[in-house]
């Protein structure tokens, strides 16, 4: 990357990576609902500015997810200015902290290398398939899902089978995003839902999807690639320090109602 972004225009960058299916704005900030399923499409983005004193944004955002019966909730980059202020006022819950980590696709790429795939077949779509989502958190998926994962302009889903039963056993989805204001074509892919069958893992089939989604990117002109893992998702960070990835932020949620 020519110049490394700020952990503020990074999540800008993330909030295209991953969908909703309602949204609105208090002023530059983005509130997103559905009905519940993950953090990141059932909370408040600030990508961009206030136009009214912080505490009225946060009444404005409570009262928004009240009405769907939701819990309010702002994701925030730890120990930012806005973070801060937010504990100040009294929000001093904070969940489901994660990294956001980061890597040039090349550098990835050229890590991945001797990779290749051994007794797997692979398949990839534009849309989330019936396979696909089969394996995703475990099939356990509420409606609401591929309207969430459907959401982005130009996406790609991985799916790898086992050659002799033919069951889904690694999946991973990408999205080519772009800072929200820039009409450049997107520098960034966010590759995120990389997941193996539990009985299918220690076969080198998470590096073989984050290889496939990889290549596609670089085909598309994508030169930096962004993720999100959680802390205590140990065998997800080996993997990601082992192909280059450093963390850029931590980010996690305030509660505020």
């Amino acid at each position: 990357m020519a110049e490394t972004p700020t952990a503020d225009a990074l999540l800008a960058i993330a909030s295209a990576g991953w969908g909703f299916a309602e949204t609105t704005h208090v002023d530059g900030w983005h509130l997103r609902a559905s009905d519940g399923f993950t953090h990141r499409a059932n909370s408040a983005w600030p990508i961009g500015r206030l136009a009214r004193p912080l505490p009225e944004a946060v009444a404005a955002v409570r009262a928004w997810y009240a009405e769907r019966s939701l819990p309010a909730l702002i994701k925030v980059i730890v120990g930012s200015e806005l973070d801060l202020a937010l504990a100040g006022l009294g929000y001093t819950e904070a969940i489901a902290r994660a990294t956001r980590q980061t890597a040039r696709v090349e550098d990835v790429l050229d890590t991945l290398l001797s990779v290749a795939p051994i007794g797997v077949k692979e398949s990839f779509t534009d849309t989330p398939t019936d396979d696909w989502l089969s394996l995703y958190r475990g099939g356990d998926l509420p409606p609401v899902t591929k309207a969430v994962l459907g959401s982005g302009d130009d996406m790609r889903y991985a799916t790898v089978y086992d050659g002799e039963s033919g069951a889904p056993v690694a999946v991973g989805r990408a999205v080519l995003v772009s800072a929200p204001d820039d009409d450049a074509p997107a520098q960034w892919v966010a590759v995120n839902a990389v997941e193996t069958a539990p009985d299918a893992r220690r076969r080198g089939l998470a590096k073989l999807v984050m290889d496939a989604l990889l290549e596609w990117a670089d085909e598309r002109g994508a030169t930096d690639v962004l993720l999100e893992v959680t802390p205590d998702n140990a065998p997800a960070i080996a993997l990601y320090d082992a192909l280059g990835f450093a963390t850029h932020h931590e980010y996690h949620y305030r509660v505020i109602g």
